[in-house]
């Protein structure tokens, strides 16, 4: 596969844009297109093209772990209280005790901070500065969860024989 290829493909799986794809790539605006189409027709283009998305792919099982994290998602895991006022941590300690991202911020939905500015009657002025965090909704993890394991019918199924009997409606005389 040559270089020309390899942008083709990156840049192709950015929009599934062949012709602007081709552009980038390095084809001239002209050919672009048919160049586009010719290399989505490549096989060796398709198996690398079906390999990158399988790569980047979510499974079916992380898709369920990913699930369980948001409904076992905890506020707590954020709150810092070591020095005698809650705060908003987003960040842990790796092995090596350098600060990281925090390993749970999958976990956050939003994130809101705001700036508000007091002006006492006297001339003063105070500013405070509120954060709050929205998790993503563990209630409705657990109902998608819940809908995999068909814990919840809507629909009822039957198994075995099952006799239909139709009678046709008699206009009355």
């Amino acid at each position: 596969m040559n270089n020309r290829q390899r942008v083709f493909i990156s840049e192709y799986l950015k929009d599934f844009n062949a012709t602007r794809s081709a552009k980038a790539a390095g084809y001239s605006l002209k050919t672009a297109y048919s160049y586009g189409q010719q290399l989505l027709k490549n096989l060796e283009v398709q198996e690398a093209i079906k390999a990158k998305i399988d790569e980047l792919s979510m499974s079916a099982e992380e898709v369920r772990l990913r699930l369980a994290d948001i409904a076992r998602g905890d506020i707590a895991d954020f709150i810092d209280n070591s020095g005698g006022e809650l705060r908003l941590s987003l960040t842990a300690i790796d092995d090596e005790g350098k600060p990281i991202t925090h390993p749970k911020s999958k976990l956050i939905r939003k994130i809101i901070q705001r700036t508000t500015r007091h002006v006492s009657p006297r001339g003063g002025e105070t500013e405070t500065t509120a954060v709050e965090i929205e998790l993503y909704s563990a209630h409705d993890a657990l109902r998608d969860i819940g809908k995999m394991h068909a814990l919840f019918t809507e629909n009822v199924e039957v198994k075995g024989p099952v006799t239909l009997v139709w009678t046709p409606h008699k206009p009355e005389s």
